[in-house]
């Protein structure tokens, strides 16, 4: 346990004490502040604690690096994130390959819509144009409906 409030308002002042000593606060924010410290002597401490320690970091020397900090190189992430890309398209290539080898191919060289239209018979040949199909499939559809009475005003049942 930490001996703080432990309410929602608490965090919130507690989480704008720890911005205000780098002036990180808004006008509202930091009247919000002042206000909430004003009646709560927990969050007044902290904010005074949280005030000392930055101005005690402010205020002390630099220390000099045993090592020299070191900064990853963004073209390794870039020749990365290329090796990635490469390769998915790679993956999708061989799909395609694998799927195109698949699918089955005319055997004489004729494309796919002329071997549809084989005779059904011998010496029968059923290719046919648009408006001759259409006027098929009207006889078929004609032929198929059941006839059924047409409902005049004085026949209809009771």
């Amino acid at each position: 346990m930490t001996g703080f409030a432990t309410g929602a308002l608490c965090e919130r002042a507690r989480s704008w004490a720890a911005l205000a000593p780098d002036n990180e606060l808004s006008e509202l924010e930091r009247k919000l502040l002042d206000s909430h410290l004003a009646r709560c002597a927990g969050c007044s401490g902290f904010a005074v604690r949280v005030a000392a320690v930055a101005n005690a970091l402010r205020n002390e020397r630099l220390q000099p690096l045993r090592y020299p900090v070191s900064v990853p190189s963004w073209r390794r992430r870039t020749a990365f994130a290329r090796m990635r890309a490469v390769s998915a398209v790679a993956a999708v290539a061989a799909m395609a390959l694998g799927i195109a080898s698949r699918a089955p191919l005319p055997s004489d060289g004729r494309s796919e819509a002329l071997q549809l239209h084989q005779p059904v018979a011998p010496g029968v040949d059923v290719r046919v144009e648009g408006d001759e199909l259409r006027d098929v499939r009207r006889v078929l559809l004609a032929s198929s409906a059941v006839a059924t009475p047409s409902r005049h005003f004085g026949n209809q049942p009771a």
